[in-house]
Parts: C-alpha cells; sequence; structure tokens
C-alpha cells in the first residue's frame, strides 16, 4: 500500500534544536553560569575549545563544526555581554580591606575560597540551599552584592562619624 509518505532506510536527522538566546549583557544568565564563563575565558584553551565549553555552559550542548558559522554572532553577544560585567563589577564591586584585614589575610583567604564564599554567605542570609544561589539570575546576585557592599561602605563611614563626635566630646 502506497501511503505517499516518502520511506527512509534511516529517519531523516531531527532538525537542529533552536536555541533561545540569553541576554548575557542584561544578566540573564545564572550566578553558576557567570562562575563557569568567566572560568572558560580566562582558561589556557584555545579559542575553540572556549566557544565549544561556552555553549555547552550555557545551553547544554556541544557545537558540532558545521553550526559554528551560525553561532558566530550570538557567541560576540555573550563575549560583549561578559565583558560588561567584568567591566561592571571592576568598578562597582570595589572594596579595599582594611589594614587589619589585610594583616589577617584577607587576600589569601579570597584566594582559597574564591567564589564559594560569596555563594555561602547568599545562601546563609536567604536561608537557602548553596546550589539555589547557582540558579539565581546574575543580575539579581549583582544587585544584591552591590547593595550590600554600599550599605557596608555606608555603615563604615557613619560609625566614623559616631566615634569621631565621641572624640570631641
Amino acid at each position: 500500500m502506497n501511503t505517499g509518505i516518502p520511506k527512509f532506510r534511516n529517519p531523516p536527522p531531527p532538525p537542529p534544536r533552536k536555541l533561545v538566546k540569553i541576554d548575557i549583557k542584561a544578566g540573564n544568565m545564572t550566578f553558576g553560569q557567570r562562575i563557569e564563563l568567566g572560568k572558560i575565558m580566562a582558561s589556557e584553551a584555545d579559542e575553540v575549545e572556549k566557544f565549544e565549553k561556552v555553549f555547552v555552559c550555557l545551553h547544554n550542548i556541544a557545537p558540532k563544526e558545521k553550526d559554528y558559522l551560525s553561532l558566530v554572532d550570538y557567541f560576540k553577544e555573550i563575549v560583549v555581554g561578559l565583558k560588561f560585567w567584568i567591566e561592571t563589577e571592576a568598578t562597582m564591586l570595589v572594596y579595599e580591606p582594611t589594614p587589619e584585614e589585610k594583616r589577617a589575610g584577607v587576600k589569601e583567604l579570597m584566594q582559597n575560597i574564591g567564589e564559594f564564599g560569596t555563594i555561602k554567605a547568599l545562601a546563609k542570609a536567604y536561608s537557602i540551599d548553596p546550589d539555589e544561589v547557582l540558579k539565581w539570575k546574575y543580575a539579581k546576585v549583582f544587585g544584591i552584592l552591590y547593595t550590600d557592599l554600599e550599605e557596608s561602605k555606608f555603615q563604615t563611614r557613619y560609625n566614623k562619624v559616631i566615634e569621631d563626635k565621641f572624640k570631641r566630646s
């Protein structure tokens, strides 16, 4: 019986999955993805390996060579967005440790625990599992970190004003 449907020896390959772009510059990647993207870009890997790892990180797909050309413009958007966040973090999340913190070894502490200190602090502050923090949108995490930093700076200045007031009395 002829059904009008062509017969294939092997079924046709499924169409390539359409990627839903993640607006990196808008902070729509997760905090975990932001951490991983930073590690990928800072790695010693060659450009092709970085390209592939970025898509595994963001979309859980390893692009095939035949798809590289169609993904180049999106990859550029990802890099521009990541650059935006790196520059924004470098200007807005600036904290100069106190001399006491420096003597106590805050630099070594940060080298030893890295981003896990931030993950743990956020998880503790919001009474959630640290894995949940990694799922938050990065724009949200950045906003919390920026607000906490500015509040801390204010509190330090305020305490100094009060201390100076009592010294003069």
